[in-house]
């Protein structure tokens, strides 16, 4: 009888330890999977902010253009960039330090749409390296207006042309240059 118990009473030993190192491994294998999750780089949420500028002045909305780029200035502070490399590092040091300087622009000329577009301008540009320096998930398209300061481009994310430089005096001017992907 005390052979029987000591085989029951070891089973269940060997049963809860296999549980407990299976719940372990599990628990360690979601925090790994949320560190994952919570630091990766991805420029998503800053093209999401530039396009809803862009559009903001398609339609010559100064206000909603002034507080889209206060939101954009607030999620490029806020990146998590530790995943770069040094390389990486250097580049977007270089290119967050120039769309923030944009933005803020754009931010403080809050009724001054043709300041607002100048230095829109300038952050396209500054978008357009981001974008080809460290990709994008969405398609985008590459717009060009010639008329705007000796020609200028835009991102847009669909294939019509709605040209933030114009609003609606030349909605329709300017074509597609490239299409990123």
């Amino acid at each position: 009888m005390k052979t029987i118990i000591f085989s029951i009473t070891t089973l269940l030993a060997g049963l809860l330890s296999f549980a407990k190192n299976q719940n372990e491994s599990v628990n360690t294998n979601a925090i790994y999977k949320t560190t994952i999750i919570q630091t990766s780089f991805s420029t998503s949420e800053i093209i999401k902010g530039y396009i809803t500028i862009k559009n903001a002045l398609v339609k010559s909305d100064s206000k909603t253009t002034t507080q889209t780029a206060e939101n954009l200035e607030v999620v490029l502070n806020s990146m998590n960039v530790s995943q770069l490399t040094a390389t990486q590092k250097t580049a977007w040091d270089k290119i967050v330090a120039a769309a923030i300087k944009q933005t803020k622009a754009i931010a403080s000329n809050n009724g001054k749409l043709d300041k607002q577009r100048k230095a829109f301008q300038q952050l396209s540009n500054t978008i357009y390296e981001l974008v080809t320096t460290f990709g994008t998930t969405q398609k985008l398209y590459q717009d060009f207006c010639p008329m705007y300061e000796g020609g200028s481009i835009w991102l847009s994310e669909t294939k019509d042309i709605k040209n933030p430089y114009y609003g609606a005096q030349m909605l329709t001017c300017g074509k597609l240059k490239e299409t990123i992907e």
